[in-house]
């Protein structure tokens, strides 16, 4: 784990790189040359104006959000997560632009089509993000809640919010340019999954998509205690073992809304030996009372402590937890897992490509197997709990529902003309 790799410094021979300094100037010259070159070829039609809102937002980032974004006395971090997704997306383009040469497809299309997509990519996967946690985004004030939703090379990008967001722009730069969707899909899909197999390497690095607790096996990894070097924040795996009971040697889960119950005792922990029963329900955690699992987990955050609990039984256990492990226990390492499933999925559909016999099969499996492969790794990760009052995570849902509607996809492409495979590879 490595959330921050290094840190740009705040100023460049006495003149600040971001806010009004040397950054907008460069942004200034790379906007008037872009123009230029989109005039000279396009004039100033729909493609080239319809590059002015974007390039206008990202003037006002580096103008007003990006300097929000420095930390005091170090500069800009530059995160290991939007590092690896900056990657993912420079490899999943230049295979993208490969793929359409070899269909005739010029370079600036799919270019084009790369930046719209990856735009809206971006904004879906952070929406998405946000709407499932947006009681962590809350802050006193709009422009420190805004700020902290802008934070996204930190991690929260939610890859099915991404894809809804970059499947949308791509529908549409379709129509708008007369392309076939069906074709191009068959281009840019294996693209998109080598993209993710690098961005899940990002996750690995920022400590999120985690897996479950290990017992026993050794394809397992823990985490640091903390996420950065100033030691001002848990890494997430850490915290949620603190919070859940497991470093202390016990796992709570929620019973209803009423108090939460202890889901699993540690059989090598203090719980163990203070003989805490599986399955009781806790009404008080170190004299406080506990109504709900948030309100215990409140009172586990608070670090090491002496824990008594008392149960609606009226039993009373009590243990030493005055000292706390530096590192997370072993979980599975579910951001590796994915990384591979990923970049298997790109080669087998990269090679399955020259051999499809209509347009749109590629897309179509690529949709369909990331959310097959997608709903079978969530069994083992821990980051999220279940939903709609099911065991099944929010994503878990989404790949039941993205695979329905992969059933209108599967009609279209059925009903494709075959292709002939001596002009189409």
């Amino acid at each position: 784990m490595r959330q921050t790799l290094f840190y740009i410094p705040h100023e460049l021979a006495g003149v600040p790189l971001f806010g009004v300094g040397w950054m907008l100037a460069v942004w200034l010259v790379l906007t008037v040359v872009l123009l230029f070159v989109l005039w000279r070829r396009h004039g100033w039609s729909g493609e080239t104006l319809g590059y002015l809102p974007v390039l206008l937002v990202m003037g006002a980032a580096i103008a007003f959000v990006v300097p929000r974004l420095e930390v005091d006395g170090l500069g800009l971090p530059i995160r290991g997560y939007g590092a690896f997704m900056l990657a993912g997306v420079v490899a999943g383009v230049a295979t993208a632009v490969y793929r359409g040469k070899q269909q005739g497809i010029e370079s600036d299309q799919i270019m084009s089509l790369a930046f719209w997509m990856f735009v809206a990519g971006i904004v879906g996967a952070r929406l998405f993000f946000i709407i499932q946690y947006w009681e962590t985004f809350q802050r006193p004030t709009a422009i420190e809640t805004i700020g902290q939703m802008l934070k996204f090379t930190e991690g929260g990008l939610v890859v099915y919010g991404s894809l809804a967001g970059a499947l949308l722009a791509y529908a549409v730069f379709c129509r708008r340019h007369h392309m076939s969707a069906l074709a191009i899909g068959d281009i840019i899909g294996p693209s998109m999954l080598l993209g993710l197999a690098f961005g899940r390497i990002g996750c690995l690095m920022n400590g999120c998509c985690y897996g479950g607790v290990c017992e026993g096996e050794t394809a397992c990894i823990s985490f640091p205690k903390y996420a950065s070097v100033k030691q001002d924040k848990l890494s997430p795996p850490y915290h949620r073992q603190l919070v859940s009971g497991q470093l202390h040697g016990i796992r709570l889960a929620a019973q209803g809304d009423g108090p939460p119950r202890i889901a699993a005792v540690s059989p090598t922990g203090p719980a163990d030996e203070a003989q805490v029963p599986v399955g009781a329900r806790i009404i008080r955690l170190n004299g406080r009372q506990v109504a709900t699992l948030n309100d215990a987990q409140a009172i586990l955050a608070q670090g090491p402590l002496e824990l008594v609990i008392e149960t609606s039984e009226g039993e009373r256990f009590a243990w030493s937890a005055t000292t706390l492990p530096p590192r997370s226990l072993p979980v599975q390492p579910t951001q590796i897992y994915s990384s591979i499933n990923a970049f298997l999925l790109f080669c087998t559909l990269w090679l399955f490509f020259p051999l499809r016999w209509k347009n749109g099969q590629v897309i179509f499996l690529t949709l369909a197997l990331y959310a097959i492969s997608r709903f079978v790794l969530e069994m083992i990760r821990t980051d999220e709990g279940g939903y709609l009052h099911t065991s099944l995570t929010i994503s878990q849902w989404v790949s039941v529902l993205a695979l329905a509607a992969l059933i209108a996809l599967g009609i279209a492409v059925h009903r494709q003309p075959r292709l002939d495979l001596r002009t189409a590879a």
